[in-house]
């Protein structure tokens, strides 16, 4: 506890922070721990490493990892839609609120993009789209 360099108290899905996982290690106790990078763009952390618990009720994954009928977004500043999977050529631009339906999914480097139903690309980030049922 002396050598901590930040606690994050749990918040509301888009409040979350994110971490990139660098490495593994372990506790003295021998629990697994996920040694990471702070990616949370203005934050006093943001670019810091450390290690954090890799307890399943405390972590998650950032990306959806399989197909969903329909998404709803939920990002503050709404979400782009691009041409290519690598979200570049923007084509559209989708408030807060609106409702997607989703055909297909794709990979593209360490990440995932959900297919539109116009052939169009959104992320797959769970800070910025909800999985919703029909």
């Amino acid at each position: 506890m002396k050598n901590r360099v930040a606690k994050y108290v749990k918040t509301k899905r888009i409040d979350r922070p994110m971490f990139v996982v660098t490495g593994y290690g372990r506790s003295q106790a021998g629990r697994l721990r996920y040694q990471v990078r702070d990616v949370n763009q203005r934050s006093r952390t943001a670019g810091k490493t450390g290690y954090i618990t890799a307890k399943t009720g405390y972590v998650t994954k950032v990306y959806y990892q399989r197909k969903v009928q329909r998404l709803t977004v939920i990002g503050k500043s709404g979400l782009n839609a691009y041409q290519t999977v690598s979200l570049t050529g923007k084509v559209r631009h989708y408030a807060q609120g609106t409702k997607l339906k989703v055909v297909g999914i794709s990979h593209h480097n360490l990440t995932t993009r959900f297919v539109l139903e116009n052939g169009h690309y959104v992320t797959a980030n769970k800070k910025l789209v909800m999985a919703v049922a029909k």
